[in-house]
């Protein structure tokens, strides 16, 4: 009876030492995780790639994303549609080139925001932050504390290299919108022109002239 105890006893004490060390050991892989998402975000100030972006109802598009950090932004849909989404700060302008349409978003109503303050969101306690690694892939999902939806975004990286390889957005409804990077470029000059929107030209006087002609000629033929 002794001896079993004893058996036991070596037992028990050899589970912990393992369970302590593998929880030791996923506290270390988080502590460098967080680390190299800090050195990241620390020693980024643009990025310029390309991107394949697939919708939650898995319509697929492209494009070309610019950031300047913090703040600046701008992706350029080219197929297949021709949308374009800039910002220097304060304001989401989207637009359609192709209906001459602009539409005003918050910075800070968008899921943008997280990534336009560059590193500030590490250390925000409104912000909750998970980590997960997992065969050479790092991901930190971020969500706002204060909200009641289930707005949020992860951020995944590569390990070796150690890189910004996605970034999925999860909206109000829990559906995901994910953004592949590839061809990034690191701390390239950018112009500052890239994160203007588009000035749509008003009609002009001629114009409008023109069309009210038309319209009366159109009028004399009913």
């Amino acid at each position: 009876m002794e001896k079993l105890k004893t058996t036991l006893k070596i037992l028990f004490y050899l589970f912990f030492i393992i369970l302590s060390c593998k929880t030791s050991n996923a506290f270390e892989k988080n502590k460098l995780a967080l680390s190299q998402i800090e050195n990241f975000f620390r020693n980024i100030n643009t990025i310029e790639a390309n991107f394949i972006q697939v919708s939650p109802s898995g319509n697929v598009s492209n494009g070309k994303i610019y950031l300047d950090l913090p703040g600046k932004l701008r992706i350029d849909y080219k197929n297949p549609n021709n949308l374009l989404i800039t910002s220097k700060g304060f304001w989401i302008v989207v637009q359609d080139r192709d209906a001459k349409t602009t539409n005003n978003i918050p910075v800070k109503s968008s899921p943008f925001a997280i990534l336009l303050e560059k590193k500030s969101f590490l250390y925000n306690e409104n912000f909750r932050k998970d980590y997960n690694i997992n065969a050479g892939i790092i991901s930190l999902k971020i969500k706002n504390k204060k909200s009641d939806n289930q707005e949020s975004i992860v951020l995944e990286f590569l390990e070796k290299p150690f890189s910004l390889k996605k970034w999925i957005i999860q909206d109000s409804l829990g559906e995901n919108t994910t953004v592949l990077i590839q061809n990034a470029k690191y701390n390239n000059k950018l112009s500052h022109l890239l994160f203007f929107p588009i000035d749509f030209p008003e009609p002009t006087n001629w114009s409008i002239f023109i069309l009210l002609i038309n319209v009366i000629f159109w009028l004399r033929e009913i």
